[in-house]
């Protein structure tokens, strides 16, 4: 049962106060930190004026080189389309790393979650797949949230 709404153009101050609530530190989090947080978030707050069918609230995990090739990166993606048909808005947690020839190996791939209700599941495949346990026990670089309108 979702228990808060937000607004779309607020989602990443709707983020952070839920990160707060929860305890969870987003300039040091871990995988799993972000994981969680972000499931938690999927299941139990919902955007105000969100295409719910249709794909219009995802949430999507992916990873890979970074834009320059610099670093492996982890991210999970909020993706919200509004039922007006409004630009599509991303709010993006995202890990950096290291390269190593293990995480180079993994290329690039993504997952993504339109159900609510099967976020638990979701969480289970993105924590045994390859990408998670490459990243798992390392800590990031860096970690960055930010929202992205396309």
């Amino acid at each position: 049962m979702v228990s808060r709404w937000f607004r779309i153009s607020f989602a990443e101050n709707a983020m952070r106060r839920f990160a707060t609530e929860r305890g969870t530190m987003i300039d040091t989090m871990h995988a799993s930190d972000a994981v969680s947080l972000s499931i938690a978030f999927y299941r139990s707050m919902r955007a105000q004026h969100a295409l719910i069918g249709n794909e219009g609230d995802g949430l999507l995990w992916q990873w890979g080189p970074d834009a320059d090739a610099e670093r492996f990166t982890v991210d999970l993606t909020r993706q919200l389309v509004r039922e007006d048909a409004d630009p599509i808005t991303q709010l993006c947690i995202t890990l950096s790393y290291r390269w190593t020839p293990a995480r180079r190996l993994l290329g690039r791939g993504h997952a993504w979650c339109f159900v609510p209700t099967s976020a638990e599941s979701f969480g289970r495949e993105i924590r045994s797949s390859a990408a998670y346990r490459a990243i798992a026990s390392a800590s990031p670089i860096s970690v960055t949230i930010r929202t992205e309108v396309l």
